[in-house]
């Protein structure tokens, strides 16, 4: 009880109330959001109604709680509040476990970097498991692990501990990084204590307790109708592949590391010592997941983006407890860095209102060339396979802004007297980058809302007694067009898929197709050759994205 009065004294309670207010408020306008690809398979298959053998290929616990959220609250709601509610949790999670083993400092500023941090947001609003449910698991883990470090109530926080190491496990096969993160920070705090007895005890321990866990995950099948182990296993084999996709695993990682921003990744390289000493857990959770999402699987043909959600935990701690160690101190020339990184960001932020063009996303090399050449007046595509829908950003404000966060962690090593001030002036653009990846992928507000039009071409499809089947380009809408059941297939042009095969099946099915063109169809292309043969019936433009209906019944066959 006394150490629960410490965290609500000064009135700390009405401080996290306003941040769980501003958390939601920011991510409400996106539960509704329309479910992209990977996501919409989730309601159906959690569904009590659905009758195909396939299932969420992880362990029962993902499917558990979704499958009790639409019994809870229906099956027709947002899924998008299951992620949310998670992240909100999160917060409460994350507040405590930085003001009880670090400071107010710390907790105010995590929990004001996980509020306005694009990738929480996106984390928030995923339907999935790796964005929030994975990490409340492993807050929950690591808040009953320093408890324990401390010396708190052995018999709670150590039952706490392995409750939530079981369940993180039984969510997803990979919260094995969390569990080992733990171990490794043990190990390293009895590095010069242990004997090598007690080492060789403790691992016959490891080792019982990931038998006791495999032998768990394959009873669960018999008490959970919907786990199937054997088709997990199927599903986790196809990332064992020898020819690596090294190219699209680096894009994958680009992206991810977009999302996170300059502000998350590179300050804790400001004070590397200070991090590796109060935050060990979260290094040794950072490596394991580099070896294990880079080295050691091919998650390329996954989405390694929305993987790499799991950044952003680890990296909020971190941040966190690098700029309290800067408002620790009294620097005199604080303000006027603040000013100066305000007048920075705000002049980058300007700059996404210069021209830029909108080019297509295939052949990807075209992308590194332009970047290399540093002719950065595009705007960039960020979408996936389990979304978000679509959405671009300047790619001139987005390297400029990491160029100039680089100069500046660089710089800092040049002057060290003048670090914590150099700190501070990354502040207001750690703030600007976010916000503007947010309000992208939120309302379009520089360069166009793909919702936004995908709402209006729903209702003309609906409307339209003529329209009979769709084919959908990327499937960006798919699940919408079948909720009204005109939904025919989904097309990819992805130059991976063999383009021959592709056009046969569209010569074969001389229907209706709905392009909405993001990311943008390659102009020379033969499937845009294909589109100009059409008759255009439908089209909206917002900003750089549009919305098409092409009617393709009476073309001719459109040959390579």
């Amino acid at each position: 009880m006394e150490k629960l009065k410490i965290l609500l004294r000064n009135n700390e309670w009405l401080v996290v109330f306003l941040f769980v207010v501003v958390f939601v408020l920011i991510r409400l306008p996106g539960t509704d959001s329309p479910l992209h690809q990977d996501e919409y398979k989730w309601p159906m298959i959690v569904s009590p109604e659905w009758q195909s053998d396939i299932a969420i290929p992880h362990p029962p616990l993902s499917q558990f709680i979704y499958r009790t959220a639409g019994y809870i609250v229906g099956f027709d709601i947002s899924f998008r509040l299951v992620p949310l509610f998670f992240g909100t949790i999160n917060l409460f999670l994350l507040f405590y476990f930085l003001r009880r083993f670090f400071g107010r400092k710390e907790a105010i500023i995590g929990s004001l970097i996980w509020v306005f941090s694009y990738f929480s947001v996106l984390a928030s609003l995923m339907v999935d498991t790796d964005g929030q449910i994975m990490p409340f698991f492993f807050l929950s883990a690591v808040i009953a692990y320093y408890h324990l470090k401390q010396g708190d109530s052995k018999k709670i926080w150590m039952s706490i501990l392995l409750l939530s190491l079981v369940l993180g496990f039984f969510t997803k096969l990979s919260f094995l990084l969390a569990i080992g993160a733990i171990v490794a920070d043990f190990l390293w705090s009895k590095k010069n204590t242990f004997s090598k007895q007690q080492y060789i005890k403790l691992l016959s321990y490891i080792g019982g307790g990931i038998f006791l866990l495999g032998l768990l995950l394959f009873i669960s099948q018999f008490v959970f109708k919907f786990f199937n182990i054997s088709q997990s296993i199927a599903y986790w084999k196809h990332f064992l592949v020898a020819d690596r996709g090294w190219m699209q695993t680096t894009i994958q990682c680009v992206k991810a590391l977009f999302y996170t921003s300059p502000f998350l990744i590179l300050i804790p390289l400001f004070k590397p010592k200070l991090v590796f000493e109060k935050t060990k857990v979260f290094i040794f959770f950072l490596i394991f997941a580099f070896v294990f999402y880079i080295v050691l699987f091919d998650f390329s043909i996954g989405a390694l983006d929305r993987y790499l959600q799991l950044l952003i935990l680890p990296l909020t701690v971190m941040a966190s407890v690098v700029i309290s160690s800067v408002f620790s101190v009294n620097e005199k020339r604080g303000k006027e860095f603040l000013l100066l990184g305000t007048i920075i960001a705000l002049i980058l932020f300007l700059l996404q209102s210069v021209p830029h063009t909108v080019y297509s996303l295939h052949p990807k090399a075209e992308w590194l060339s332009r970047a290399m050449s540093l002719k950065w007046n595009f705007v960039y595509p960020f979408s996936g396979g389990s979304g978000p829908l679509g959405f671009y950003v300047s790619f001139l404000f987005i390297g400029l802004s990491w160029l100039v966060s680089t100069l500046v962690l660089f710089l800092s090593y040049i002057r060290q007297n003048l670090k914590n001030v150099l700190i501070m002036s990354l502040i207001p653009l750690g703030l600007i980058y976010n916000l503007s990846f947010t309000s992208e992928y939120l309302f379009g507000y520089q360069n166009g809302s793909a919702p936004k039009l995908l709402n209006n071409v729903v209702d003309f499809i609906q409307n339209n007694p003529d329209i009979k089947m769709v084919t959908v380009y990327n499937d960006n809408g798919g699940a919408e067009i079948q909720a009204i059941g005109k939904y025919r297939k989904r097309l990819y042009v992805d130059p991976k898929f063999p383009v021959a095969e592709k056009l046969a099946t569209m010569n074969q099915y001389k229907e209706h197709y709905f392009v909405l063109n993001i990311p943008k169809i390659d102009p020379n292309s033969v499937y845009q050759k294909y589109f100009d043969s059409c008759k255009i019936i439908y089209k909206e433009v917002d900003k750089k994205i549009s919305a098409t209906i092409y009617d393709c019944r009476d073309i001719s066959n459109v040959e390579l």
